[in-house]
């Protein structure tokens, strides 16, 4: 059973005074931010908001959610599945009534998590799945404000005793979820003043034998490039996942590295940059063109960003017999916890510092906005390279 249909329109100012007109929606389902369609056209108009028009009793019916695209898509679903459970209530005899002023934890955390999901958030949409399950089974409250530092206190307990969490761990589940409860409109601090503190680990990086030994190992022409342009770009994963080949400047060798609104992928910081890369990338990149066209340079063979190259990466390494067999991963489940994708990066940002670049420069490259942060990618050199410089030392 089925209640009345909510469509998403556009309210916005047009030439010709405002206007509603349906939500223009992209190739991959989602909303294109601020844009309406038009008859056959899509067409931007900045100024304007979303709004929900449905029946109610043969009234037509125009709820004003959000200027929010990702916002105003969670919003129309939700109404949805509103109106389809009054409907079915209404046929069993009974009502529903949502308590006006109060936030329903299940229900908002499923919001919340569409809303991730339409603006591309994948990565951060994973982190609060798990911890959203995790917290509502614990705290065991319905509504937001029946929250208090007690409830917030056992589950910190919990993630440390129970789930046998790591500082940094729960550092990262409290952030997850506070963002959301943020988000909810709740005052946090009432609930805990400071975020669980960690102590701050080495940045790691890949050594160059480790690097000799994987590449060797790859067989396969797209594992190859893959990771190839991790490594000499220092992309993070999705910049790399949605990176098209009009982004890709053959002559010069560089990449321009951009957010892509249309299919809900937004650049960290906002770090839209130009970086070189070594010609031996874009000797590589040419060839691998001319195999493999399509939008995306990494794509799926349906021409879709892959999300699989963690679990890829994990696989690799351990066909190679590059597992540490020290970590806890190894131990138990044969995935080695020293091999991860941020690792490129990090290997990419000190290669450069060490090759001689200033930090500013570098910082333009990898597109950070802290100082400090990229910082913390000065290592020491190897012992190799220090060694020699010692015993020529006049002692």
């Amino acid at each position: 059973m089925s209640g009345p249909k909510v469509s998403l329109y556009w309210c916005c100012k047009t030439d010709e005074g405002w206007k509603r007109y349906p939500a223009a929606m992209g190739r991959n389902g989602k909303i294109r931010p601020r844009y309406a369609q038009v008859g056959n056209a899509q067409i931007g108009y900045p100024d304007g908001h979303y709004e929900c028009r449905y029946l109610d009793n043969g009234k037509t019916v125009w709820k004003n959610v959000t200027d929010d695209a990702a916002h105003a898509q969670a919003e129309q679903l939700h109404l949805s599945h509103l109106l389809t459970a009054q409907v079915a209530a209404e046929a069993a005899g009974t009502k529903i009534v949502e308590t006006p002023g109060r936030i329903d934890l299940k229900r908002q955390a499923k919001e919340y998590t569409e809303r991730q999901i339409a603006r591309g958030k994948m990565s951060s949409t994973e982190t609060f799945t798990t911890a959203i399950e995790e917290f509502l089974p614990i705290v065991k409250v319905q509504f937001a404000d029946q929250l208090t530092e007690a409830h917030i206190l056992r589950w910190y307990a919990a993630l440390r005793t129970e789930k046998k969490n790591s500082n940094r761990t729960l550092a990262n589940k409290h952030q997850a979820v506070f963002a959301f409860l943020k988000w909810c409109g709740i005052d946090t601090k009432k609930l805990a003043a400071r975020r669980p503190s960690f102590t701050e680990k080495a940045v790691e990086v890949y050594k160059a034998d480790e690097l000799k030994t994987f590449f060797a190992s790859l067989k396969t022409p797209y594992h190859k490039i893959v990771f190839e342009l991790l490594l000499k770009t220092g992309m993070r994963m999705q910049e790399a996942m949605f990176l098209e080949w009009h982004q890709i400047d053959f002559k010069n060798g560089t990449i321009t590295v951009k957010e892509h609104s249309e299919d809900g992928f937004d650049i960290k910081d906002r770090a839209e940059r130009v970086l070189p890369i070594p010609s031996s990338l874009v000797k590589h990149l040419e060839a691998w063109k001319l195999e493999h066209g399509g939008k995306l340079v990494l794509g799926t063979i349906n021409d879709t960003p892959n999300w699989k190259w963690l679990p890829l990466l994990k696989r690799l390494v351990k066909n190679a017999g590059l597992n540490c067999g020290h970590c806890v991963g190894c131990r138990e489940q044969g995935e080695c916890q020293r091999w991860f994708l941020h690792k490129f990066r990090a290997t990419y940002t000190t290669s450069l510092l060490r090759a001689g670049i200033d930090v500013r420069t570098t910082m333009r490259y990898t597109g950070h906005s802290d100082l400090a942060t990229v910082m913390r990618y000065l290592l020491p050199a190897e012992l190799p390279d220090t060694q020699k410089k010692i015993n020529s030392i006049a002692w």
